[in-house]
């Protein structure tokens, strides 16, 4: 049975720490980002039942709002990455643990991106729709997918577009928190030689990700190292509205710490 516990981080902000009742513990905690504006609790309340499901199986789990989101109403004039940096030294001091697995979905991704490079502490990278490039595996499935339509739905789509007025075009990466194209791969390989457990799912309502090539053709080789899991649901939208859809990742993500985590004994009792 978990235990929730409120964690306090100093300057009015707070977090929900949920740990097991019992004293088996892994050693690691989760640490689930906020998936865009959205509240701690994360989409249908993902990320709480997430924690709670984790927690019974032996992992501490953390979810708390970055300044400026939910109830940390009050903005912070510290890099966005030092900040979380500071929660993991909050919950190192207040409850022994040394060993993080961040991220989460769609900024929350890339934001335990920058964390994971940024501090060693970081065993764990949990990255759902994060970066991805478009090369060719992307422009030959977008081909595929436009094939499959009909010859009249082609041709209204070639219609519509000649009657629009030229935009400004703004790609995924515009909008997102990503380093610049082709840095990822060394930062990928750096994670890798470092021993950080890596689990990448990409659902179909990441628009910018069509092809299961285009993980390899992002990070390259090192997608083939041992600590990598890869996932592709294109069954799935990204905020994962469908309640069968988020028992799904919850097991999954589950059966993901239990595998590479269970190794680990816990911290000291506080």
């Amino acid at each position: 049975m978990s235990i929730d516990h409120i964690v306090d981080l100093g300057d009015d902000r707070f977090g929900i720490l949920s740990r097991s009742g019992e004293a088996a513990d892994s050693g690691v905690c989760v640490i689930l980002f906020n998936a865009g504006f959205i509240h701690r609790s994360g989409p249908f309340r993902l990320h709480a039942r997430l924690s709670r499901q984790l927690a019974d199986a032996g992992h501490a789990a953390f979810r708390f709002d970055a300044p400026g989101i939910g109830d940390s109403i009050g903005r912070s004039d510290q890099p966005l990455v030092k900040t979380m940096r500071a929660g993991m030294d909050a919950l190192e001091r207040q409850f022994g643990y040394s060993r993080f697995v961040v991220g989460g979905l769609c900024s929350a991704a890339d934001l335990g991106w920058q964390v994971a490079i940024a501090d060693p502490r970081v065993v764990g990278l949990l990255s759902i729709d994060g970066l991805a490039r478009q090369g060719w595996s992307y422009r030959i499935a977008r081909l595929r997918r436009a094939l499959r339509k009909s010859p009249l739905r082609r041709l209204g789509s070639l219609l519509r577009r000649a009657r629009t007025a030229p935009r400004i075009r703004v790609g995924d990466g515009d909008l997102r928190d990503w380093p610049a194209a082709g840095i990822e791969r060394t930062q990928f390989a750096s994670l890798v030689e470092r021993g950080v457990e890596q689990f990448h799912l990409f659902t179909g309502g990441a628009g910018y990700f069509l092809s299961r090539g285009q993980f390899r053709e992002t990070y390259g080789r090192a997608v083939n190292a041992a600590s990598v899991v890869f996932h592709h649901w294109p069954q799935c939208d990204h905020t994962f509205f469908a309640e069968s859809d988020r028992r799904a990742l919850i097991r999954t993500i589950g059966d993901w710490m239990a595998q590479r985590f269970e190794r680990y004994h816990g911290p000291p009792n506080r």
